[in-house]
């Protein structure tokens, strides 16, 4: 039995490429992407979406799909890869009918299965290279549903709020690719045991296209030599009196004709608002992560949101 354990690892093992960017002497690792122009690998995903209000959950959404990632083309300076959706599902809990036939019908159009992105040296986002076309896929789905729901003039307004925000690239890159973001979440850094790394960043906001303000912080957790991989945990939270601005401004726009006294006593009905994410992932010295798990929390004193997907090679 330990001889089949130890021919699985070593087989296993020769699957990446042996590569150094692991250093024991100073416990210290680097992400990088360290890909060949023809690599292919396979992870499933995990996406679990719900609300909490006070202490009950509702509109629970699971998701499962697997990913097909495959490198298109390896540069000096770059990475193109190809990011393949598959045997995609989704159990929407308890929903109505209506809502669940529109569903239905979103996922039996063809399209938006591909993804392709190109990366820096380092395995860092740069841009989504096929954007165009997820915009234009969505601009069908949205047409093709709201005219076969015709009958329902709010399913026209329901496909303007999902579909209508990704009309150009910078909506797209950071709404529809939450997964890829999360892959690529730690590379290009350096980083060493019992040293984290605090600082400011910009972070893409919820409700607007503008970047905020965010506090970070990325750990690394812990080095494991004999897998030649290492765990590394990164927390964000949004500055929220940047983030309370804005959701003033929000509701600005949705009641124009309320006065300043109206939108002060929903502020405060609101209450505080806070946006935090939080991720681990497992990351091999090829610079392919084999495990990632993130959580996002946007809540208020109404309630909390979680996102919580993960993400794992196969």
């Amino acid at each position: 039995m330990y001889k089949k354990i130890f021919l699985g690892v070593f087989f296993w093992c020769l699957a990446f490429p042996l590569v150094a960017q692991i250093s024991l002497s100073d416990s210290s690792v680097q992400t990088v992407a360290y890909w060949k122009k023809g690599e292919t690998y396979s992870f499933s995903v995990s996406l679990d979406e719900f609300k909490v209000v006070e202490k009950d959950t509702s509109e629970r959404t699971t998701t499962r799909y697997t990913v097909d990632i495959f490198v298109l083309d390896s540069t000096e300076n770059t990475y193109d890869v190809r990011w393949s959706y598959r045997d995609m599902s989704t159990d929407w809990g308890e929903r109505d009918s209506l809502f669940l036939s529109i569903m239905d019908r979103i996922s039996a159009l063809k399209g938006g299965e591909i993804v392709e992105f190109r990366t820096d040296e380092y395995g860092s986002f740069i841009e989504m290279t096929n954007w165009e076309q997820i915009r234009d896929y969505y601009q069908i789905v949205s047409d093709s549903v709201s005219s076969e729901f015709s009958a329902f003039p709010e399913v026209a307004q329901l496909m303007k709020s999902m579909f209508g925000i990704y009309n150009n690239r910078n909506a797209i890159e950071k709404g529809v690719i939450k997964d890829v973001h999360q892959f690529l979440n730690f590379h290009g850094g350096a980083y060493r045991l019992n040293e984290p790394i605090k600082g400011k960043m910009q972070y893409p906001s919820v409700i607007s296209d503008r970047l905020l303000d965010a506090e970070m912080l990325i750990e690394l957790d812990k080095i494991y030599p004999e897998d030649n991989d290492y765990g590394i945990y990164s927390f964000v939270e949004v500055d929220r009196e940047q983030l309370t601005n804005e959701t003033r401004e929000v509701l600005v726009k949705l009641l124009p004709q309320s006065q300043k006294e109206d939108i002060q006593k929903l502020m405060e009905q609101v209450g505080e608002v806070w946006d935090t994410t939080e991720n681990f992932s497992i990351i091999h010295g090829s610079g392919w992560p084999t495990y990632s798990k993130e959580t996002r929390q946007t809540g208020s004193n109404q309630n909390v949101k979680f996102e919580i997907r993960t993400i794992e090679m196969i």
